[in-house]
C-alpha cells in the first residue's frame, strides 16, 4: 500500500481517481489546491504525489518547487490535459518522474503509481544509506535539500558545493549522486589537497606504462574510473593552475590524453566539486582561473553551517546515538534533556562532523548508559589561551569581558580543546571535526602558537 497525495481542483475527477486508487489498496489524501497540498505534505510522509498542473491558486510547476522544499525525496506524477505538452516538459525538467493525460485508465494509473512508489522507496533507502547526516527539518536544511533535488534532476550539470569544514559537503555529493539518474554508475571521490603535486595530472587523467619512473603499467585516472557516473573532487581550490586549464577543457567537452599517451580519451562524467575556500578571492590573487570558476558554479549549492540550522542539532544527535552506537556496539538509551540543552547551545565550529565526534566520545564514556552532560567534551570554561607578546609563551587569561557572541563562544571552545589536546593541532582538528589547515588559521587569528602539529 502506498500513501498518495492527490492534488486536483476538480472534485468529480478527484473523487473518481481517489476511488480507483483506494480500491487498489492505497491510502489517498486529497487536496483541492496548492496551499492544502503543501500543508498536507508537511503533516505527513507520502510515497507519491499526483499533481494537476492547472490549479486555481498556484501553477502546478510552482507547486512542484514547494513540495520539493518540504520533501525533496517525494516523487511527483503530473496530471495534465492532452495539449499541455510544454508544461509536461517543464515539469519533467523540475524532477517529476512521470505524467498522466486525463482521463487516465486504471492500468496506466496503477503502473505509474507502482513505479513512482518504487522510486520513493529507493530514494529514501539510499538517503538512509548515505547517512543520517542528511537529517534535518530546519528551513536552512530544507532549502539545501531543494537545491540538491534540483541538481539531481539534471545529471550532466556541473555542481559546486561550498561551505565550512565539517558541514557535510561529501554527504551532499553522495546524496546528489544517489538521487540522480547516474546513481547506478560509479561515484568516485577524491581530495585534491591529497594529490602529490607531481602526480596530480596522472591522478585525474591516468598514465601510460613508462610515462615516468614507477609507471610500470597503464593506469586509468579518476575521470575514466567515473565514466558514466560522478566524480566528486573535494578541495578543488588546491588544484595547480596548469591542471586547472586541462580540467576546464575536459569540462567543455574536449578529450584528454593520459600522461605519456597519444590516444585521445572521452568520458561521460558529471563533475561535482567542493571547497571551503573563497574561490573568487583566489581568482583575484591569481591562484584560480576565473573561467574555471564560472564553469564550476553553473549550479552552486551552499551547505549551511550547523550554527545556521540549530533546530537540527537534536535530530542529528539522536540519529548519531543510534547509528554510531550500533557501529561501536555500544547502544545507549539516549541523551538526557540537560545534555541535549548543552548540545543545542554549542556553537559547533566543526559543524556536523564535530557533533558526530562528540557523540562518539560520549557513547564510549557512557558505556551503555544514558548520555549526560559529564560525557560531553564541550563543557564551558571561562579561560582562554593567549600568546604573551614578550616571550611568545602560551599563557592563560580570563575572558573577563563577558562576551557571549557566537564568535567569542566559538573561540573559547576551540581554545579549550586546543589546550586539552596539549597544543597538538592534529588532535585538536580531530576533536573539533575541522581540517588541520582550518584549525591552524583559527589559532593564528587568536594569536596562538601550536606546541606540536
Amino acid at each position: 500500500m502506498s500513501r498518495i497525495l492527490l492534488v486536483d481542483d476538480d472534485p468529480d475527477y478527484a473523487f473518481a481517481l481517489s476511488h480507483l486508487l483506494t480500491r487498489g489498496g492505497h491510502d489517498v489524501s486529497v487536496a483541492t489546491g496548492g496551499a492544502g497540498a503543501v500543508s498536507m505534505s508537511r503533516g505527513g510522509c507520502f510515497d507519491v504525489a499526483l499533481v494537476d498542473l492547472s490549479l486555481p491558486d498556484i501553477h502546478g510547476l510552482k507547486l512542484l518547487d514547494e513540495l520539493a522544499s518540504v520533501d525533496p525525496l517525494l516523487p511527483v506524477i503530473c496530471l495534465t490535459g492532452s495539449h499541455d505538452t510544454s508544461a509536461v516538459v517543464q515539469a519533467m525538467r523540475k524532477g517529476a518522474v512521470d505524467y498522466l493525460t486525463k482521463p487516465a485508465d486504471r492500468a496506466t494509473l496503477n503502473s505509474a503509481v507502482a513505479a513512482a512508489t518504487s522510486t520513493s522507496q529507493a530514494r529514501r533507502a539510499e538517503a538512509v544509506r548515505v547517512g543520517s547526516d542528511v537529517i534535518g527539518s530546519s528551513t536552512a536544511w530544507r532549502q539545501t535539500m531543494t537545491h540538491i533535488q534540483a541538481a539531481a534532476s539534471s545529471p550532466k550539470t556541473t555542481v559546486l558545493i561550498t561551505g565550512d569544514t565539517g558541514v557535510g559537503k561529501e554527504v551532499t555529493a553522495s546524496l546528489l549522486h544517489a538521487l540522480s539518474a547516474r546513481r547506478k554508475a560509479p561515484l568516485v571521490q577524491a581530495n585534491a589537497a591529497c594529490f602529490s603535486p607531481s602526480l596530480m595530472e596522472s591522478e585525474l587523467f591516468g598514465h601510460e606504462a613508462g610515462a615516468f619512473t614507477g609507471a610500470v603499467k597503464r593506469r586509468r585516472g579518476l575521470f575514466e574510473q567515473a565514466d558514466g557516473g560522478v566524480l566528486f573532487l573535494d578541495e578543488i581550490g588546491e588544484l595547480a593552475l596548469d591542471l586547472q586549464s586541462k580540467l576546464l577543457r575536459v569540462l567543455e567537452g574536449h578529450p584528454f590524453r593520459r600522461v605519456g599517451g597519444e590516444e585521445s580519451v572521452r568520458c561521460d562524467v558529471r563533475l561535482v566539486a567542493a571547497t571551503n575556500r573563497d574561490l573568487p578571492q583566489l581568482v583575484k590573487e591569481g591562484r584560480f582561473r576565473a573561467d574555471l570558476l564560472e564553469r564550476l558554479r553553473v549550479y552552486e549549492i551552499r551547505v549551511p553551517s550547523l550554527s545556521e540550522r540549530k533546530g537540527d542539532v537534536a535530530e542529528l544527535a539522536n540519529s548519531f546515538v543510534v547509528r554510531v552506537g550500533e557501529a561501536l556496539q555500544m547502544p545507549s538509551p539516549g541523551i538526557t534533556p540537560e545534555a541535549m540543552a548543552v548540545l543545542e547551545q554549542h556553537p559547533w565550529p566543526g559543524n556536523v562532523r564535530e557533533l558526530k565526534n562528540v557523540i562518539e566520545r560520549a557513547l564510549v564514556l557512557a558505556n551503555g548508559a544514558v548520555i549526560d552532560v559529564r560525557h560531553l567534551a564541550i563543557a564551558p570554561s571561562s579561560a582562554f589561551t593567549a600568546v604573551d607578546d614578550d616571550d611568545g609563551e602560551v599563557g592563560t587569561a580570563d575572558g573577563g569581558d563577558g562576551d557571549d557572541s557566537l564568535e567569542a563562544v566559538t573561540k573559547q571552545h576551540i581554545v579549550n580543546v586546543f589546550n586539552d589536546c596539549g597544543g597538538n593541532v592534529t588532535h585538536t582538528a580531530e576533536r573539533l571535526g575541522m581540517s588541520r589547515l582550518a584549525v591552524r588559521k583559527r589559532l593564528q587569528t587568536y594569536g596562538l602558537r601550536p606546541a606540536r602539529l
